[in-house]
């Protein structure tokens, strides 16, 4: 076909493309690290295995935010899930993943936006951006390596357009937009299984069918932000950018890429075919991860911005922790959707208590406090050892947080039922005390996993506490409350060991920089001057 005949309005000869779902549309890398995983392909619809051809590192790239308003929880949803992964393939598997994330910060949601409020669009944008990543660290979630804003790499994107065009891929309109020609990539629709006919419409101004899209966009009015290029003023489309970023980085070939369960089919699809054309390949990415969506529970729609149904990441940690909204993430597939609710973020705190009170066992039980009690070492280590199989397993079934964290409240609660089984005669003997080690090893274990998931420690510090709305005032009043009760009976039955504990207190409080004053009516307080 002669490039003129290209060329033509595609509305005068209708064409059907055919969506394939057969499995010779994925390659399996055919050599490198087994890494003994199974992943879920989007492509073959079944798990395969995870193999990294480079034994050095593996590359990882994740669609970032379209920075036009403020993040919520049903989209950093995405990436607590996509931390609890790339955390399991560094610190489980070893693997040296080298991740990038792009930050959209010019799109038509970001310029109307932007005449709404009035504010320009660059400060409007780098708002949200810097609000962004405050959400991510509040949450815990590890910055990528690599950040990339779109308007650093405009040329780029040009450039990679251009190749695109030259390749016959492609094509210009009319108005200076550019479009992607849908059918002549033939593996379009093998992201997802899409059973639909693409055929010219009276509506499609501009491009040759219906389902091609743009590459490069055309400036509208005068005032809307645009950067010179061979085909007129304008933008990068969105799909165009992600797939020039990624390849910038990371080359002719992905290991992961990475986003939403929405973003799969049309931007990830879109991605892949044109990144297919720019780079002459069949396959521009080997695996594909797409999270569930978060649902707010009793509405069918996923949590999104444009449908008014969010709940911000400041709002939600109001009520809940940081550690309780990865639980609620971690008690499902990362493939499923989640319907968050009080119910589902009460069952997350349960879970978390539950491990707290495991570590306050293990506590007592190693510093002395605790009794020595009928620990049956040999017991406690083929648990361990059975645990530590488990959750290997898990981790790879898929990266089955469920599951791993089921093995986690198992192998804790076997461990306290021992420690508070009972108490033997004899305080200190060589027997009980061989079980110490095992019941660290335990600790250490539990403690591991729950790092390499993500959460922070089970023990709550001073810094978390204050944070919390501490009242200070509050505690010193019922304190000395307690101690006026004390010293009451203490002066009523002329009881000098319970004076001798009121003098111990107040001696106490004033080392902690608290002076106390005893009244007729009661005791009264106040800071010292200096810590004694």
């Amino acid at each position: 076909m002669s490039r003129s005949s290209f060329l033509k309005p595609l509305r005068f000869w209708p064409f059907q493309i055919q969506r394939f779902t057969s499995k010779q549309h994925w390659e399996k890398p055919i050599s490198g690290r087994d890494t003994g995983i199974q992943i879920y392909n989007c492509i073959t619809r079944e798990k395969v295995p995870l193999i990294l051809p480079n034994n050095t590192y593996a590359t990882w790239y994740t669609c970032g935010p379209t920075v036009y308003d403020s993040t919520h929880i049903g989209h950093v949803s995405c990436y607590v899930k996509l931390d609890i992964i790339q955390r399991i393939l560094r610190q489980h598997f070893n693997v040296n993943l080298v991740t990038a994330l792009n930050i959209t910060d010019i799109d038509d949601k970001i310029i109307h936006r932007s005449k709404e409020s009035g504010r320009d669009w660059r400060e409007l944008s780098r708002f949200y951006e810097n609000e962004f990543w405050s959400d991510l660290a509040q949450l815990n979630i590890q910055e990528p390596n690599i950040k990339l804003r779109v308007t650093e790499h405009i040329p780029r994107i040009i450039e990679f357009i251009k190749l695109i065009i030259e390749k016959g891929s492609a094509y210009k309109d009319s108005d200076g937009s550019v479009y992607f020609s849908v059918n002549k990539c033939e593996n379009y629709g093998k992201l997802q299984k899409v059973n639909m006919q693409v055929e010219p419409d009276e509506s499609t101004t501009g491009k040759n069918a219906a389902a091609d899209f743009a590459l490069w966009k055309a400036q509208k009015t005068e005032n809307e932000p645009a950067w010179p290029s061979p085909w007129g003023a304008g933008r990068p489309g969105w799909h165009i950018e992600c797939s020039t970023l990624a390849s910038m980085v990371f080359g002719q070939r992905l290991d992961f890429h990475a986003g939403g369960l929405d973003l799969r089919f049309p931007h990830h699809e879109n991605e892949e075919a044109q990144s297919c054309a720019y780079h002459n390949t069949n396959q521009w990415v080997n695996y594909w991860l797409h999270t569930g969506q978060l649902h707010i529970k009793g509405q069918p729609l996923k949590m999104s911005k444009s449908l008014k149904n969010t709940i911000s990441v400041g709002a939600m940690l109001e009520r809940y922790t940081a550690d309780e909204f990865r639980m609620a993430c971690a008690l499902s597939n990362y493939r499923n959707a989640v319907d968050y609710s009080d119910a589902i973020m009460q069952t997350s705190r349960n879970t978390l208590k539950r491990l707290r009170t495991f570590k306050a066992d293990c506590n007592a039980y190693l510093s002395g406090k605790k009794r020595v009690a009928h620990v049956d070492a040999s017991e406690v280590l083929s648990g361990l050892q059975r645990a530590q199989q488990e959750i290997d397993a898990c981790y790879k079934d898929d990266f089955d947080t469920a599951s791993s964290v089921g093995v986690l409240l198992e192998q804790s609660n076997a461990v306290s039922r021992q420690i508070n089984g009972g108490v033997s005669e004899i305080e200190h003997n060589l027997t009980a005390s061989s079980c110490v080690d095992a019941i660290a090893a335990v600790d250490n274990f539990i403690r591991q996993h729950l790092h390499i998931l993500g959460f922070s420690s089970l023990e709550t510090s001073k810094a978390q506490v204050l944070s919390a709305n501490f009242n200070l005032d509050a505690f010193v009043e019922d304190l000395l409350q307690s101690r006026h009760l004390i010293r009451e009976r203490a002066v009523a039955g002329k009881n000098k060991e319970l004076f001798g504990i009121c003098d111990d207190l107040r001696n106490c409080l004033s080392q902690h920089g608290i002076t106390i004053q005893d009244h007729s009516q009661g005791t009264s307080w106040q800071f010292s001057d200096s810590k004694k």
